[in-house]
């Protein structure tokens, strides 16, 4: 990441000077003549954090800090800038510019000598464009409650994310998809040429709020409830919550409940559909308070005692008047040399209300940082929180390792350090300054392995996971597992089902990562089929089949065919259901094909899917009372009258002969060659006939 300078400006002696602390802490000065540029070097912003940046000038004059929206190709007195910081200086004075940015930003730092005369304007300009970038395509107009937006990062392997300040687990990559309901910052962190840094984006989600939130009144009063949309346009109808009349068809309407009342308003969008939102109106006695509750200065300074109410008519009177910038009004600045006790009375319709704040004088600062040290895991945040006896106190919160950047001016610092990391925190008062370190001390997370990492199944079995890494383990979705915690369990899913298991350590606090694994299931045979065979019966033929077992058969379609190709449906038989006992089934083809048929079986499930069985193949009825046994892979038997023109033939499906030999009655028996397992055609031809049957041999036979 580099930060140019370049210095434009008129022939007169005003030379800037521009002073920053790069990502290590380092103080950098730079000085730019009129027309000349300054070296490159390096800086690494990162989100939230506030750096500093000194500007002065060899002549007496104005200073400007600005950031730069569009530059000026032609003249810099052109630039489109956005002012941030500007004052008289009288050299060498500086004025520091505090600012943080997270994407490529360009900032100019202008000096108006008033000794030279003219328009003598010298320019420097400073570009910072961070290792780690993030993006949104979500409009800047904000979208739709629920609506889609993606993010993307750039600039390191890996990124942890987290929403608000929440961690997102099981996220990791450059991109990551959300839908958010409400306006939301997102940050990304992970490790650039940097080092450790992140960035952060909200996205604006478009809704309907009602003004005032949450109203108070007395008995008999009136209050105007308005509803505002963030979008486009939007057309509203009020009612009572629960009460079907409307009250108004406006953005406003007027309510004078005698009792607490819920109102609802029902927005009609054009560009995020309907959104319904509702207001509680609080009919009840007047309350105030005063914020700070309790104060203590330094001698000689002063606090701001703030009065609220909660009916928005209250009027308010302070007392005793001595040290005090007024003695009406909602807010006052006291400066009492003394301790003070103030009252503030609150007048409204309702009635009047008083609360008093005792303010205390004092020599001596005291200070506090709680806690002073946390333990987090790497990604979780940790909260630390200053505080001090005098209520005008100021902080500034730095790392130790970069004193000259300043993180927050917040009492409260929170911060999500990926390596143990010492903060410092200086407090700021007209008693004194004080200082703390603190330090969080960052656990890594565990690294969760699954074994195996993936498995094949089929549906009805199961397969043993084991989980290691971590000291505790979590698993979901409970579906398909014997438990959810544990190193190890059970999983049976009936479908292909990824499940995740977060495993945590045994540390305090305890740190947890996660892991998936992928069970792919897969869908056996709805039906086991152990035989399928035909043969005739006189006139007819019976068709009988054995199944192994049946899952969710609904019934077996008959199906036959004279050339083993086209096939015409005959009968239906139903099946058995679900069963794991060997079932035999039959059919009788009561008009059975005078010639060589098959016959095939539709195994058809509950779900309507189904699948087919092998042929069974139906001799021709032989002219001379044959009768065909067919035991194969063990031995063919066919009674038949045999003559001397018999032969029996061997061939594939496609119809290739693969042996013959002649039969006769003094020869009946062959002795097939070693033919490999597969199913093959037997062609028997005599004077009288031809006979084709289709059987299946094994390497047994």
């Amino acid at each position: 990441m580099a930060m140019p300078f370049v210095g434009v400006g008129q022939n007169c002696s005003n030379q800037i000077t521009v002073s920053y602390y790069d990502a290590n802490g380092t103080l950098t000065s730079q000085s730019i003549n009129n027309g000349q540029s300054g070296t490159s070097v390096s800086i690494c912003p990162t989100a939230g954090a506030v750096y500093s940046f000194d500007a002065s000038s060899t002549s007496d004059g104005t200073l400007t800090w600005a950031r730069v929206i569009t530059k000026s190709a032609v003249n810099p007195a052109q630039d489109v800038v956005q002012v941030l910081a500007t004052g008289v200086f009288v050299a060498p004075q500086t004025l520091r510019l505090n600012t943080s940015f997270s994407t490529a930003t360009q900032f100019r730092v202008s000096s108006d000598p008033n000794k030279c005369g003219g328009n003598k304007i010298g320019y420097a300009y400073l570009t910072f464009t961070p290792a780690l970038t993030l993006t949104s395509n979500a409009p800047v107009t904000g979208v739709c409650s629920g609506g889609a937006v993606t993010l993307t990062a750039s600039g390191s392997s890996s990124y942890t994310w987290s929403a608000n300040g929440t961690l997102i687990p099981n996220q990791t990559s450059a991109t990551l998809t959300v839908s958010p309901t409400v306006t939301t910052t997102y940050t990304v962190s992970g490790t650039t040429s940097c080092g450790t840094s992140s960035q952060q984006i909200t996205v604006l989600v478009k809704d309907v709020t009602i003004s005032p939130s949450a109203p108070v009144i007395c008995a008999g009063q009136t209050t105007r409830l308005t509803a505002s949309y963030g979008g486009s346009s939007a057309t509203y109808i009020w009612s009572i919550k629960g009460q079907a009349s409307p009250l108004s068809a406006s953005a406003s309407v007027d309510v004078s409940p005698t009792t607490t009342t819920t109102y609802q308003v029902v927005a009609n969008t054009a560009d995020c559909a309907t959104i319904i939102k509702e207001v509680t109106v609080t009919v009840g006695a007047p309350t105030v308070s005063v914020t700070p509750g309790t104060a203590t200065i330094c001698a000689g300074s002063s606090t701001t005692l703030r009065a609220i109410s909660n009916n928005p008519n209250a009027t308010f009177s302070w007392s005793p008047a001595t040290g005090l910038s007024a003695t009406s009004g909602a807010t006052v600045t006291a400066s009492p040399t003394v301790n003070t006790t103030y009252t503030v009375t609150a007048t409204t319709p309702c009635g009047t209300v008083s609360a008093s704040v005792p303010v205390t004088v004092t020599t001596t600062a005291t200070f506090a940082v709680d806690p002073t040290a946390s333990t987090t895991c790497s990604g979780s945040s940790a909260t630390f929180t200053a505080s001090s006896n005098i209520s005008n106190a100021t902080y500034a919160w730095y790392r130790t390792a970069n004193l000259g950047t300043i993180i927050s001016t917040a009492p409260t610092l929170t911060v999500a350090p990926t390596t143990t990391t010492s903060y410092r925190v200086i407090t700021t008062t007209s008693c004194g300054n004080n200082s703390r370190d603190v330090t969080v001390t960052v656990n890594p997370l565990p690294t969760i392995n699954v074994t195996p990492s993936s498995a094949t199944i089929k549906r009805g079995e199961s397969v043993i996971l084991t989980a290691s890494g971590a000291s505790t383990y979590t698993w979901s979705p409970s579906t398909g597992l014997n438990t959810t915690s544990g190193a190890t369990v059970v999983a049976s899913p009936t479908t292909t089902t990824t499940y995740f298991v977060i495993g945590a350590t045994s540390t305090t606090p305890a740190c947890s990562n996660s892991t998936q694994v992928t069970i792919t299931v897969t869908q056996p045979l709805p039906v086991q089929l152990l035989a399928f065979a035909a043969r005739r019966t006189g006139s007819k033929a019976l068709l009988t089949w054995t199944t192994a077992s049946e899952l969710n058969s609904a019934f077996f379609a008959v199906e036959r065919s004279k050339n083993g190709v086209d096939f015409a449906p005959l009968a239906q038989v139903p099946a058995a259901g679900t069963s794991a006992q060997t079932i035999a089934y039959a059919f009788t083809d009561l008009a059975p094909l005078k010639e060589l048929a098959y016959y095939r079986l539709r195994q058809v499930d509950r779900d309507g899917t189904s699948t087919y069985s092998p042929l069974a193949a139906l001799a021709a009825p032989p002219a001379a009372d044959w009768l065909l046994a067919t035991d194969a892979p063990q031995q063919f038997l066919i009674q038949a009258p045999l003559d001397a023109a018999s032969r029996l033939t061997v061939l594939d499906l496609l119809g290739r002969p693969l042996f013959s030999q002649a039969l006769s009655p003094e020869q009946p028996q062959v002795t097939l060659p070693n033919l490999p397992t597969g199913v093959y055609l037997f062609r028997l031809t005599t004077q009288h006939a031809r006979l084709t049957v289709r059987q299946a041999l094994s390497a047994a036979y």
